[in-house]
């Protein structure tokens, strides 16, 4: 072969090209020969059809020829796919709900965009979270959705408007097709656990931590502005009224009824409308409201305008209406009755309506002065043996009719105030030795 001189070998002939004569033109021709042949197999191999349209005004459009936007993707299974290999990449996609979903590779979960006339509502986290129905705007689900534990699954959101879960697994918002869409509700705060459901078209309502806890309606009246703050299998169990709270505790706390009722936290603690239970007891009941039950183990205030003021393992009970109980095995079940224990494991109950009851056998102290320095100068004292003690004079001023001294009234004292010209009398009910009662006289 000549010097300066390259060979191209093809099936018909064999050329020589003098170097000298291969000016920099054909150089530019070969190496745009080699590009187009290059990126013509490449195309060849990669796809059997290309269906894309540069528009005049320098739009692109894929997947169709008429586009509203200078690159325009037509697909109703995948828009666009982000690779970083074949097993990790992002997939985009339309909705046909004029959303936008972004779904990850590996069933690591997705993000969605659902698109709606008012605002537009957003899914993440696990990859069958899911916001149904048509009434869902400003709604999201931010995160969590398990595939692992008891009350496994995704988080729903079922027609109900700016509404929020914020994490954990298994929780619903759900609509369960009763009344209008619900709205404003939130589940989630730290996490969320597990389980949580808001249902019955809920209005401003929350579980903000916990699992297994539910805010519903019996009566299918949408439950309103009701709150749980944390715990498990709490419910309330709202009329419409609503405005109930459960503050917490370890589990099984429920409120009934209209509306306006607490559980402070515990455990097994009820309240009726419009009331208060500490922990662990009953505060009101079907049809009566206003019932305190200020905590303890089994300290139920179960009568309307009642309550039961107890701590412990109390056993008490105020049930009848405007009735009052305290200390363990206080019962005061009769209305307007107040019964006072104290710690003898033993029943005290109310005798009648409007009935008192103390038991103290430790004795009993009524102060009634005190000095500068705070000591008592007045007071009566009932001793462990029965004995009063009073410091000060003790004043009979009987104007009732004197009764009948029988042995009913066998110890009674009695004093008569004379008229002007009487003199006053002082008497005693007691029996001679012949067992005859009468009224003696001692002054």
């Amino acid at each position: 072969m000549e010097k300066n001189t390259f060979v191209f070998k093809f099936k018909i002939k064999t050329y020589k090209i003098s170097w000298l004569k291969f000016t920099k033109i054909h150089f530019f021709l070969l190496i745009l020969c080699f590009n187009f042949l290059f990126v013509f197999k490449s195309t060849v191999i990669a796809t059997t059809k290309i269906n894309s349209n540069i528009q005049t005004d320098g739009s692109l459009s894929v997947g169709t020829t008429s586009n509203g936007a200078k690159l325009n993707i037509f697909s109703q299974l995948e828009d666009l796919r982000l690779i970083y290999d074949n097993s990790n990449y992002v997939s985009f996609l339309a909705s046909s709900s004029s959303g936008l979903a972004i779904n990850l590779s590996n069933n690591y979960g997705k993000w969605v965009m659902v698109g709606n006339a008012t605002s537009p509502s957003f899914v993440h986290g696990n990859k069958d979270n899911a916001l149904l129905g048509t009434n869902i705007e400003g709604s999201a689900i931010l995160s969590g959705g398990e595939s692992l534990g008891e009350y496994a699954g995704p988080n729903i959101i079922n027609n109900s408007q700016y509404s929020v879960i914020g994490g954990g697994y298994g929780h619903k918002i759900d609509w369960l097709g009763t009344g209008d869409p619900g709205r404003g509700n939130f589940i989630g705060g730290n996490g969320g656990n597990g389980g949580n459901i808001i249902e019955k078209s809920p209005q401003y309502s929350s579980i903000v931590g916990g699992d297994k806890n539910k805010i519903t309606s019996t009566t299918n009246i949408a439950p309103y502005a009701d709150f749980i703050g944390g715990g498990n299998t709490h419910t309330i169990d709202s009329n419409g009224v609503g405005h109930n709270v459960i503050m917490g505790g370890q589990s099984s706390n429920y409120v009934y009824g209209n509306g306006y009722a607490s559980v402070g936290g515990g455990s097994r603690g009820t309240a009726w409308d419009y009331s208060f239970s500490g922990a662990n007891s009953q505060a009101g009941s079907s049809g009566k409201a206003y019932a305190v039950a200020g905590g303890g183990y089994s300290c139920p205030a179960t009568g309307a305008y009642s309550m039961n003021i107890s701590g412990g393992y109390c056993y008490s009970l105020a049930s009848g209406q405007y009735s009052f109980a305290s200390g363990i095995h206080a019962k005061a079940t009769h209305d307007g009755s107040f019964v006072w224990t104290d710690s003898n494991n033993y029943d005290f109950s109310s005798e009648a309506i409007n009935n008192a009851k103390f038991r103290a056998t430790g004795g009993m102290r009524f102060v009634t002065a005190i000095d500068g320095s705070g000591n008592t100068t007045k007071a009566l004292t009932l001793s462990t043996a029965g004995n009063a003690v009073i410091t000060g004079g003790v004043k009979l001023a009987t104007t009732d009719t004197k009764p009948i001294c029988d042995s009913s009234t066998r110890g009674y004292l009695w004093f008569t105030q004379g008229t002007s010209t009487v003199k006053d009398s002082f008497e005693t009910c007691a029996k001679d030795a012949t067992n005859t009662y009468a009224w003696r006289t001692i002054y």
